[in-house]
């Protein structure tokens, strides 16, 4: 299979999602309840939005000046040391590249930390484009899948890895899922990559997405690979956490004792430049110069998962237990979860199948409202799940 094969394969579910969605909005107009996309109607805690206001009522044109390819020192110490302070580590500003989002973080990331025939483990169910920026870097991806209850499978990324295995990228807290590895799954993932490391004689990297770290809505810790594991890069997307996701604004941090520090710092701005990103936009970086650290009043957040998983469950779901994002993971009634999706868009709500994240089988809700629309959405799940439609898989 070739390469544009491959990247027109990975592209094609959700481009037909993406026409699926367009024709329901285009049938349904406002009637329509759009639980597919992460893109949230309400406020958990609006003091980002007060706080940009302020800043530009007040910027001017030196405020808005370009930035250096990483981002203004004054903003990327502010993320190192909320990043010192969270994880107990020496991050120094040069360790920090800011990035126009999690999504320009990760192709930075693997453009410099990868080179072909190089390739790299991804644990499944996954944000649908990770294996897509692989292919289109000329890099392999392995998809190993994770257990039952969606927790890393320490014996199946063993028997996939081989020797070209390079790397791993994890979601911490996991997207799509929500599922929150504890520390003792952490600390095995560490010493299982520090064996094959030692085993394969290159110390194998390790990607994590902590993306959703700031909506862990049960409140309870979050264990980071970074605690246990030196080769690790962070990747984190304050658009999630502020509910502006538009913005664009995200970074990656490289461990402090990572192997070749000061090669990877010079080499991941220069890879800002040669990708073509540029740092977020001044205004942004002054917001999270101005806010961080900033954690949303989860309380509402928590309030609708609570809701939502109750609905389903009683419908008679099988919804994965979880701690944090805006999503709830379910198994749809047949293994089709396609067309479980289709049927559900027939009657106005739009929801997401799980064949966009690399597992078949399941469904995703973005919990994007609340109240009547949602309960609504949820009376049509529930008609699906006793309609004749497929026993659960």
């Amino acid at each position: 299979m070739t390469r544009e094969s491959t990247i027109r394969d990975l592209a094609a579910p959700l481009q037909a999602f993406g026409q699926l969605h367009a024709d329901t909005l285009r049938q349904f107009g406002s009637r329509a309840v759009d639980l597919s996309y992460p893109n949230p109607r309400f406020h958990l805690d609006d003091r980002p939005y007060r706080v940009l206001a302020e800043l530009a009522s007040r910027a001017t044109v030196d405020d808005l000046r370009y930035s250096p390819f990483g981002g203004f020192t004054t903003a990327r110490r502010r993320v190192a040391g909320v990043l010192a302070e969270q994880h107990v580590l020496p991050y120094s500003y040069r360790d920090v590249i800011l990035t126009p989002g999690a999504t320009a973080a990760l192709n930075v990331a693997l453009t410099t930390l990868f080179t072909p025939p190089d390739q790299v483990m991804v644990v499944t169910p996954c944000w649908m484009d990770y294996p897509l920026y692989l292919a289109n870097l000329g890099l392999g991806s392995q998809l190993v899948a994770s257990t039952r209850d969606k927790h890393v499978d320490l014996d199946a990324i063993e028997q996939a890895w081989t020797p070209h295995t390079a790397g791993l990228i994890i979601s911490q807290p996991a997207s799509p899922t929500g599922v929150c590895y504890d520390a003792d799954e952490v600390t095995g993932l560490a010493a299982l990559l520090t064996r094959l490391g030692h085993a394969h004689g290159r110390p194998l990297m390790l990607i994590n997405d902590e993306t959703h770290r700031d909506h862990i809505w049960t409140g309870e810790d979050l264990a980071s690979p970074a605690h246990a594991y030196r080769h690790t890069a962070s990747v984190y997307s304050y658009g999630k956490a502020w509910q502006m996701q538009g913005q664009h604004t995200g970074y990656l941090a490289i461990h402090p004792d990572i192997a070749d520090r000061d090669t990877l710092r010079e080499q991941l701005v220069s890879a800002m430049r040669v990708t073509g990103y540029c740092a977020p936009t001044a205004l942004t970086q002054q917001l999270l110069t101005e806010l961080s650290p900033f954690t949303p009043d989860l309380g509402p957040l928590a309030d609708l998962q609570h809701h939502t998983r109750h609905r389903l469950r009683e419908s008679g779901y099988d919804v994965i237990d979880a701690a944090a994002t805006h999503f709830v993971y379910g198994r749809v009634p047949s293994a089709d979860d396609v067309g479980y999706v289709e049927r559900a868009a027939q009657q106005g709500v739009l929801i997401m199948p799980s064949r966009l994240f690399h597992e078949p089988g399941y469904f995703r809700i973005a919990l994007n409202t609340r109240g009547p629309a949602l309960d609504r959405a949820l009376d049509v799940l529930a008609d699906l799940n006793t309609d004749g439609t497929g026993d659960h898989a």
